[in-house]
């Protein structure tokens, strides 16, 4: 995250939409659910199946241009609605605000039958990567259904390193955690339970800051015999699958959105169509 990112956030955390030339407005719908504001784009197709996206940002930052044009993409070449959950920020909305606003709206969309069982994904970027699965462990233990699968896309899923101690991200999850362990698993899910989740999708560029969080992901998922791909892009960057462009981004997007259509049956549905 950078300086100039960072003075943005603290300027304002206000819920975006996505951009005109990306969305026309006809296909963008914001609405509450559990009391906390989602913005859906193609929201008929839900009927179908829906992509749920959590942004990155540090836990102190909304949803990116970028994070637009990923969810628009992602969903629309899946068949799918996109819904992206606004929660709750630090530093005005520390932990556990974050992780029980995404609860709180699964849960309202699953009793308004917004979700079909099997016909959804939960996916996240960076911080929204680490928050999708701390989510899933939760899911697994509870009377809400799980998705389909999971598409992270570079979590940060471990905010006890000490790397970070000094810089923005340091400072973004001091802001977030306060004074609760950063070994919570709602807050780091590498140090939560991984033998009960749906598959898991996990895509990281090789010189993203934290490829590290995702090799060791990667290597717990395989220790607990958990269903799961990882796809590290040679080459690639920060955020390479949001980024959006050049062929690595690409690459990314098309490994998401490959597990997006074959979790949620599209590839069935597809077939059967022909």
């Amino acid at each position: 995250m950078s300086l100039v990112r960072t003075l943005r956030i603290l300027a304002s955390q206000r819920p975006s939409l996505p951009p005109r030339a990306l969305a026309a407005p006809a296909r963008v719908q914001r609405r509450r659910h559990g009391h906390v504001p989602v913005t859906w784009i193609d929201p008929g197709l839900a009927s179908t199946a829906t992509i749920v996206h959590l942004h990155g940002g540090a836990y102190v930052a909304g949803e990116s241009p970028q994070t637009w044009n990923f969810l628009e993409e992602t969903a629309r070449r899946s068949g799918a609605a996109g819904a992206m959950i606004h929660y709750r920020l630090a530093p005005r909305h520390s932990f556990p605000a974050a992780i029980e606003d995404v609860l709180h709206a699964l849960d309202a969309l699953s009793v308004q039958a917004m979700l079909r069982p099997g016909r959804w994904v939960l996916s996240g970027d960076e911080a929204g990567a680490g928050l999708a699965l701390a989510v899933a462990q939760v899911l697994a233990g509870s009377e809400v259904g799980s998705p389909a699968a999971l598409l992270l896309s570079s979590p940060w899923a471990d905010l006890t390193h000490e790397e970070y101690a000094d810089d923005l991200r340091g400072t973004a999850a001091r802001l977030y955690a306060g004074a609760v362990p950063r070994t919570e698993p709602r807050l780091s899910p590498l140090y939560g339970d991984l033998s009960n989740l749906p598959p898991v999708h996990l895509v990281t560029g090789a010189r993203d800051v934290l490829v590290e969080d995702s090799r060791r992901l990667d290597a717990a998922l395989t220790a607990d015999s958990a269903a799961h791909e990882y796809l590290e892009v040679r080459g690639g960057g920060e955020q390479v699958a949001i980024e959006g462009r050049g062929p690595q981004s690409q690459q990314a997007r098309r490994f998401l959105i490959e597990a997006a259509r074959e979790a949620m049956g599209m590839e069935e549905a597809a077939g059967a169509a022909h």
